[in-house]
């Protein structure tokens, strides 16, 4: 394997905010693309004020969040309101080959950076809006945080216990991270189209939709069967056992579960055939459905007397499907994950050294090439006058002007 990265030659601009977006970008930056990312101090990005304590508020490249979501990218200071960044933007457009925002719908062609215009200046150009709820449409104008997608989509319905409020599926921001696998893959599909036909083309992804791809089944379940799911914890119509137990040590557990009865077997065989696992409550799927409290009242006495990790590897073993309800700690130190080069150590020049993440996926000839995020701005000079050829004297002019700023 050379130096070669599979994105090689590609040019992104990046005006995306918060996660959606700028994790669409890093995964094309972590693969070769040049990506060019837009930062203002007149609307600096929110992950940049989410720092490790008590670092100060006012610093901005103490945030790990920001550093997360942004690797292998370059920064440009850049006024988007200032009357002359449209002669330094039509010199980005005509450099790059993509061009990615999460604005809210209309917000690029209030500054005049809509597609038609990118195309009047580029005719190939490749641009991806990310929003919501989409680009058309009664809500294409209403807010969309993680939160409220995982609520309007169905996510949050179907999540927690039957005899308590719908919950987050998570505190971490599971649209933002998942659309961006789509809004990549759509922005490649785009350049090979571009490679074949010479043409661009505007992608835009609304993250309800992608959402509720996630609730397939409750769909099917309401249209076939006319019958409504509510959240259930962690169980599920075609598995019994199937959810956490606690297992010895300080909030420790263990995940487990049983598809068939030739599973539950195995489960008998670890837990040592103590004489309830005869009880015909237990014999078939259906019957450990109709009997599923006691059943995991029972397992929950076998596992509190083992760890997590002695329980996982007892019952996968024996093939029966487990895993340890890992925490932040375990993760940093998990062997699985640390043999795949997962999370990758690297130097931030103002936050130090820390694990960043790699790609949930690795290409066998052309892997990820991951640098740390850039500090505030730092590129701006190298962008205008290397990248997009501006002269010394064009940029000290425009620093002074508040352009690049």
């Amino acid at each position: 394997m050379g130096d070669t990265q599979a994105l090689d030659g590609i040019k992104v601009l990046d005006f995306g905010q918060h996660i959606a977006g700028p994790t669409t970008s890093r995964h094309l930056a972590n693969h070769g693309a040049q990506v060019v990312r837009i930062e203002s101090v007149t609307h600096t990005d929110m992950t940049r004020t989410v720092r490790v304590s008590p670092s100060p508020l006012t610093d901005p490249d103490l945030s790990p969040l920001f550093t997360q979501y942004n690797t292998s990218k370059y920064s440009m200071m850049l006024n988007l309101k200032h009357p002359r960044a449209y002669g330094v933007i039509e010199r980005l457009i005509r450099w790059a080959d993509v061009v990615v925002d999460n604005f809210t719908p209309g917000t690029m062609d209030r500054l005049g950076l809509g597609y038609e215009r990118l195309r009047g200046i580029k005719p190939d150009i490749i641009m991806l809006s990310i929003s919501g709820f989409g680009q058309t449409g009664p809500w294409r104008l209403e807010g969309a945080v993680d939160g409220i997608i995982n609520a309007v989509s169905g996510r949050h319905d179907l999540t927690g216990w039957p005899d308590r409020g719908p919950t987050s599926p998570s505190v971490h921001p599971y649209p933002d991270v998942v659309v961006p696998l789509f809004t990549a893959l759509a922005i490649v599909a785009a350049l090979d189209y571009r490679r074949r036909t010479g043409k661009g083309q505007y992608i835009e992804a609304a993250m309800l939709e992608v959402c509720v791809h996630q609730i397939t089944p409750a769909l099917l379940e309401w249209q076939i069967n006319k019958h409504l799911p509510s959240r259930n914890g962690n169980r599920v119509p075609y598995a019994a056992p199937h959810g956490v137990f606690r297992c010895k040590g300080d909030d420790r557990w263990c995940a487990i579960a049983v598809f068939t009865d030739d599973e539950w077997k195995m489960v008998c065989q670890v837990l040592g055939n103590p004489p309830w696992t005869k009880d015909p409550r237990f014999a078939t799927l259906q019957s450990r459905k109709d009997n599923e409290d006691e059943l995991e009242r029972l397992i929950a006495e076998w596992t509190e007397k083992h760890s997590a990790e002695e329980v996982m590897q007892m019952m996968q073993a024996a093939g029966v499907a487990a895993g340890v309800v890992q925490d932040a700690r375990d993760i940093l130190n998990d062997p699985q994950l640390k043999e795949r080069g997962f999370p990758l150590p690297l130097k931030h020049p103002v936050l130090g050294v820390f694990s960043h993440p790699t790609p949930g996926y690795s290409l066998s000839k052309t892997k990820a090439k991951i640098r740390t995020s850039p500090c505030f701005g730092e590129h701006t000079e190298y962008v205008y006058c290397q990248i997009i050829g501006g002269s010394d004297e064009e940029f000290v002019e425009l620093v002074q002007q508040g352009v690049l700023e």
